[in-house]
């Protein structure tokens, strides 16, 4: 049996310390930042998405199109979903990312979720390692009211652009996110 060098320690976790036993019975608190479990978020808005709509993508080298359409109706949903892998830096720039499911009925949290499949799809198709950068431009009050809450992902501003835009730097970390359902667009 594999154990992942976690397991050696007896774990208690409370209020986001755990503490580790060492010899003689003194113990050491360390902070935490995040439990080493799957996102719970993640397992519960993806399937969600997935069972309302379809993802596919459409490939040309080293830029994907995805597009969003309904599961029920067949009707596109979006098509602005761009995300392309800068080379030289192995990283993501996510070009256009407008959805649309804010015009849907009952899809709080469906944006996020496919912001997180989109983004662990191309970085897969890509072959990228793990905690490669993502890259995007968005506005200000776009940035404070999404990027900034998708905590996985830890976006920063790394650059203040005229008229309230920004370029926002954050890390994919591998994830399991099961991407088989993105289709290739017919």
């Amino acid at each position: 049996m594999v154990r992942r060098w976690y397991e050696q320690f007896d774990f208690k976790w409370d209020a986001g310390l755990y503490r580790i036993p060492r010899q003689g019975g003194n113990t050491k608190l360390e902070l935490v930042t995040s439990k080493p479990v799957e996102n719970d978020f993640l397992m519960q808005q993806i399937p969600r998405l997935n069972n309302r709509y379809l993802l596919s993508f459409s490939r040309d080298d080293t830029c994907m199109e995805y597009f969003l359409c309904s599961r029920r109706t067949g009707e596109q949903i979006s098509k602005a979903l761009i995300v392309s892998h800068e080379v030289f830096s192995g990283s993501l720039y996510v070009s256009r990312f407008y959805p649309e499911l804010y015009k849907q009925i009952n899809c709080k949290y469906l944006s996020a979720a496919c912001f997180y499949l989109m983004v662990h799809h191309a970085a897969g198709v890509f072959q990228l390692l793990d905690k490669c950068r993502v890259n995007l431009e968005t506005d200000n009050e776009v940035f404070l009211q999404f990027y900034a809450r998708l905590q996985d992902f830890h976006f920063y501003i790394r650059h203040a652009r005229p008229a309230q835009k920004v370029y926002l730097t954050g890390n994919y970390r591998e994830t399991a996110v099961f991407t088989d359902l993105v289709r290739s667009h017919v």
